[in-house]
């Protein structure tokens, strides 16, 4: 018998269609330790309708106006009762009937964490595999699918909420906050839970200046350091080094490329 409970937390505007599929995915689970909250940000298609059609199987749901995808969130934090968290936008979906099941089963057999993780599916890119063992050179230039995440809820509760001041990029502060600040453990596992909807996501650039600000508030003096080496990381350089390591040929290869970029720049913008 499993003795975790769990709540998952679907936060959905104007996405009837994807809100149905995640819906349908939730209820059939063979896993029966959990509870259903959905918020919704007063929607003008048929989504209210679509929740009114399976509201015999959904614990709670609300639909009104909200501030963003992160206040929805917290405001279903603290609708919810169980141990752990897991978070499914509209669009998202559980991968098979017994996910949630297999998910436990492993998690009951293994060490206590704050926060369980494992490899994301999104329906636009390739699987992303995180490492089985992560540290904050890694948070720092990664991210963390929280679709694919296990949290624990008094997380939220002591610690605090999901800061809202970041409109996109919450989660990553979130996770930064909990390994650097509050030590929390962050433990890998195999079972893969979601498939999530990566298409309509907010601007490359505003969510990259987002993911620095968060560094920058996580880490205070340290930030801008940290910012600089997330660049660099995220840079064709950072590319060629981690594949290819780092050497005294390399580093000469490097500057004549960045001198064939100035000199090409300069021309270009001179024409």
């Amino acid at each position: 018998m499993h003795t975790k409970t769990l709540s998952i937390i679907t936060v959905n505007k104007n996405n009837a269609a994807g809100l149905e599929k995640t819906i349908q995915s939730v209820i059939c689970q063979t896993f029966s330790n959990l509870e259903y909250i959905i918020i919704d940000g007063a929607s003008n298609d048929n989504s209210v309708e679509i929740i009114k059609k399976y509201a015999g199987k959904i614990n709670f749901w609300v639909s009104e106006p909200d501030t963003g995808v992160y206040n929805a969130m917290n405001k279903g934090i603290k609708r919810a009762q169980g141990e752990y968290c897991l978070f499914l936008n509209s669009g998202d979906w559980l991968i098979e009937d017994t996910t949630l099941t297999e998910v436990f089963n492993e998690i009951i057999n293994t060490e206590e964490a704050g926060i369980f993780y494992t490899d994301c599916i999104a329906t636009n890119h390739p699987l992303f595999q995180p490492p089985k063992s992560i540290d904050i050179n890694y948070l720092v230039i990664h991210n963390l699918n929280h679709q694919n995440t296990l949290i624990k809820r008094s997380l939220f509760i002591d610690h605090g909420f999901y800061n809202e001041k970041f409109r996109i990029a919450s989660d990553y502060e979130f996770w930064l906050r909990e390994f650097w600040t509050y030590k929390t453990k962050f433990v890998y596992i195999n079972t893969k839970i979601s498939i999530y909807d990566s298409f309509g996501m907010s601007s490359i650039s505003r969510f990259d200046s987002e993911l620095e600000d968060s560094v920058r508030s996580v880490f205070g003096s340290m930030g801008e350091s940290l910012v600089k080496l997330r660049r660099f990381r995220h840079s064709i350089y950072g590319d060629i080094i981690e594949n290819f390591g780092s050497s005294k040929f390399l580093d000469f290869i490097l500057k004549i490329y960045r001198y064939i970029l100035k000199i090409t720049k300069n021309k270009y913008s001179n024409d």
